[in-house]
C-alpha cells in the first residue's frame, strides 16, 4: 500500500511538471526563494555556532548558572534548556535538531529529548512580527499578543507533556563531563566540521522547502472549485503559504487570525518533514513531536479565539 502511494504521488508530480511547466517553476522558485532568503541566512549562523557549542563543551559553561531556572519552571537540565532557547528564537526546526544532537552526543538522556520534541519547536520572532503581524496582516498592535499566545501554548503543552515523559535528572551514569565532551580536535577542524555539518542540514531543509512549494502548486489546481477548503489544507500543508493564502482568504479576520496562528504553531507537513529529517541519524521517534504539535495548536487557537471574542483586540 505504502509502495503504491509512492509512485502515485511520483506520477503526479511528475505530470505536474511536465503539463503545467508555469506553474511549477513559479512554485519552485518561491521555495528556493524562501530558502535563500529567509532560510539560509537566519538558521545556518545558529547551526554553525551550534554544532561548535556542542563540539568543544563550552554549552555546560554558559547554561549551568541558570539550571535553577530550567529545572524549577521547564524541569529540564542546563542542556535541554540550550535547545528549547535555540528553538524559539532561532524558528523551525532548529528546537528538534539541536534536541537530536544533544541525545547523539549523551549530554540529555532519552527522556528528556522525547519531552523536549514535545514543546522545543516554535516559529521564530521575525515570522511572527515580520512576516505575519506586519507584512500580512499591516497590524503591528498584534506583535506582542502574538508572542505571549504561541510562547504561552508552547509552555501549557510542557506542562502537560511533563506528566507523560516525566524527564529524568542529571545522573553521572547518563551524561558525559565537561572533559570527555570536548573534543581533542584542534579548532581550525572543529569549525570545518561545523561548517559542513551546517550546510549538510540546510541544503535538507532546502530540497524539502521546494517539494512542498511544489506540493502546494498542485493542491491549489485540485481545490480550484473549492476555495474554503484550499486554504485549510494549505495552511495544514506549508505554514508561510498557508498562512498567506488564509489571511487574504473570505473569511472573517475573527476567524483567519486564530486559524493562522493555529497551523503557525502547527507548523504543517513542511516542518514534520524536516523534523524528522534532523531526527533521521537518531532513533528518537516522530510520535512525541507530533503530540506536542497538536496539544499546542490546538491550544494557541482557543488563546487566539479568546483574544479575539473576549479582548476584541481584532474587529
Amino acid at each position: 500500500m505504502k509502495r503504491l502511494a509512492s509512485i502515485c504521488g511520483f506520477f503526479v508530480f511528475l505530470s505536474f511538471l511536465l503539463f503545467f511547466p508555469k506553474h511549477a517553476l513559479a512554485h519552485t522558485k518561491a521555495g528556493l526563494m524562501l530558502w535563500f532568503y529567509t532560510l539560509l541566512p537566519s538558521l545556518l549562523p545558529f547551526l554553525i555556532l551550534s554544532n561548535l557549542l556542542l563540539h568543544t563543551g563550552i554549552l555546560d559553561g554558559l547554561m549551568q548558572k541558570s539550571q535553577r531556572f530550567w529545572r524549577k519552571c521547564f524541569c529540564l537540565s542546563s542542556q535541554g534548556a540550550y535547545a528549547l532557547v535555540l528553538g524559539i528564537f532561532c524558528g523551525y526546526p532548529m528546537g528538534a535538531k539541536i534536541t537530536a544532537d544533544l541525545y547523539q552526543k549523551h549530554q540529555i538522556s532519552r527522556e528528556e529529548a522525547y519531552y523536549l520534541l514535545t514543546f522545543s519547536s516554535y516559529p521564530g520572532p521575525s515570522f511572527l512580527s515580520a512576516y505575519l503581524c506586519t507584512g500580512l496582516l499591516n497590524r503591528q498592535e498584534l506583535v506582542i499578543p502574538t508572542y505571549i499566545i504561541i510562547y504561552l501554548s508552547g509552555f501549557l503543552c510542557s506542562l502537560c507533556t511533563r506528566r507523560i515523559y516525566r524527564p529524568t535528572s542529571l545522573s553521572s551514569d547518563i551524561f558525559l563531563t565537561k572533559k570527555e565532551i570536548s573534543s581533542s580536535l584542534p579548532f581550525g577542524e572543529l569549525l570545518d566540521i561545523s561548517i559542513m555539518n551546517g550546510f549538510e542540514t540546510i541544503i535538507r531543509l532546502g530540497g524539502y522547502i521546494i517539494l512542498f512549494s511544489i506540493l502546494q502548486g498542485i493542491l491549489k489546481l485540485l481545490f480550484l472549485p473549492f476555495p474554503n477548503v484550499k486554504y485549510l489544507i494549505l495552511g495544514f500543508v506549508e505554514v508561510t503559504t498557508g498562512t498567506s493564502e488564509l489571511l487574504h482568504s473570505s473569511y472573517p479576520l475573527s476567524l483567519s487570525y486564530p486559524l493562522a496562528l493555529g497551523f503557525t504553531s502547527l507548523g504543517g507537513l513542511c516542518i514534520a518533514a524536516q523534523t524528522k529529517s534532523v531526527l533521521g541519524n537518531t532513533n528518537l521517534p516522530m510520535k512525541p513531536y507530533i503530540l506536542g504539535k497538536l496539544c499546542s495548536s490546538v491550544c494557541t487557537f482557543f488563546l487566539a479565539y479568546l483574544l479575539v471574542k473576549i479582548i476584541k483586540i481584532v474587529i
